[in-house]
């Protein structure tokens, strides 16, 4: 084979538009010589804008310039690599036969300076969301989040990361009436959540699930406060999730104490009260060993929550109560927990648990029996009997 060296010697100091418009995005119109910080596109006194942009060549155009190499091919002497955008006073310097600025030391001015600008440029809000659904049966059915109305539900305040989102949904077929449905429901979602942890880790996350209470209150502790989570509430149906503008009145909470006792309790119930009311009675019959805390609406309803600073106010009083609980009865003592809320502020009650808070029991109303009846507990330590 015989290579053919051919000489180019037509060249033309010609640079591309194309070329142009790029270093001027890659130095974001500021003088790229070390230091300079004028911008190209304004007067430095008239504040006009006017274009004050010269391209210079690193390596030199033509043989009599500075920094002229041999080695530098010719056919790339007008491409970007080559070109700085300095203003008048900077390009007159680096050209300037009482100065020594070598193609080497402008080569690194460039790369520095347009690192600066993508760092800089690059520093913007993440809006990008994992979308997480968990959908289990309640009672003896299932209702189940689309994937559709989730990703359509977090635009566009964010973008969903993934054209589906994360399901940590079981393909099971139990109900909440059997025996072993507390436990396996349990298991199934502590393993699936661990699958999906590495890829929700340091991510925002949006939650969407429709599940029992219990449940609900697990995967809340799984996505506890060191995650940064987007709990979602549907809005009238299971197809919109959109929060509302505004707050709304029936949110206004009612913190209703139980009487005083002479000597510290080891046994506490709690109750969240907005999807509907206890009667006094039920919680009587339910609680009676116990120092019980309700945590009423003062409307009930499955639609109270709609938006964060709904759910905001629940959780402010759920937390002084849980305070309240830790002061008022024994070390040791054990909640009782009933919620009867949207699955939002099951979820976040769960994300609020703390190490050092109480041994907490979720119950949860069996659709055959329709009693209360413990369904699964957490913070429980070995020395504590169980309800």
């Amino acid at each position: 084979m015989v290579l053919a060296v051919e000489e180019i010697t037509n060249i033309s100091r010609h640079i591309q538009e194309e070329t142009t418009r790029m270093l001027w995005a890659v130095s974001a119109g500021i003088c790229e010589f070390h230091g300079c910080t004028n911008r190209l596109y304004t007067h430095h006194v008239t504040k006009e804008n006017v274009n004050l942009a010269q391209r210079a060549h690193i390596y030199a155009f033509s043989e009599g310039g500075k920094r002229f190499s041999r080695l530098f091919a010719r056919k790339k002497i007008n491409d970007i690599e080559n070109l700085m955008l300095l203003c008048g006073a900077c390009h007159d310097l680096v050209d300037s036969d009482s100065t020594d600025y070598s193609a080497e030391a402008l080569l690194a001015m460039k790369k520095e300076h347009e690192d600066r600008i993508e760092r800089l440029t690059s520093i913007k809000p993440d809006l990008q969301s994992e979308v997480v659904i968990y959908n289990a049966n309640i009672a003896n059915g299932a209702i189940k989040v689309s994937d559709f109305a989730a990703n359509e539900a977090v635009t566009p305040e964010r973008y969903p990361a993934r054209i589906r989102p994360i399901n940590l949904s079981p393909d099971l077929h139990l109900y909440d009436n059997e025996e072993n449905y507390w436990s396996v429901m349990s298991k199934h979602l502590d393993q699936v959540f661990a699958a999906h942890e590495s890829a929700i880790k340091d991510k925002h996350i949006s939650v969407f699930s429709v599940a029992p209470q219990p449940l609900l209150f697990k995967l809340g502790t799984l996505l506890n406060r060191n995650y940064d989570v987007d709990v979602r509430q549907s809005q009238g149906d299971i197809s919109s999730w959109h929060w509302q503008g505004g707050t709304t009145k029936s949110i206004e909470l009612q913190l209703l104490e139980p009487p005083p006792q002479g000597s510290a309790c080891e046994k506490a119930a709690l109750t969240i009260e907005i999807t509907a009311r206890l009667s006094d009675e039920e919680v009587a019959a339910l609680f009676n060993d116990c120092r019980t805390y309700r945590i009423v609406a003062d409307t009930c309803s499955p639609s109270a929550i709609k938006n964060k600073a709904d759910i905001r106010a629940v959780l402010d009083i759920y937390r002084e109560v849980l305070n309240k609980i830790r002061l008022e009865c024994a070390p040791n003592v054990q909640i009782a927990f009933l919620p009867i809320a949207p699955a939002s502020v099951s979820i976040e009650a769960g994300r609020q648990l703390m190490k050092g808070d109480p041994a907490v029991t979720v119950y949860d109303r069996n659709f055959q029996t329709k009693e209360w009846v413990p369904a699964l507990s957490f913070n429980k330590k070995e020395e504590q009997n169980e309800y």
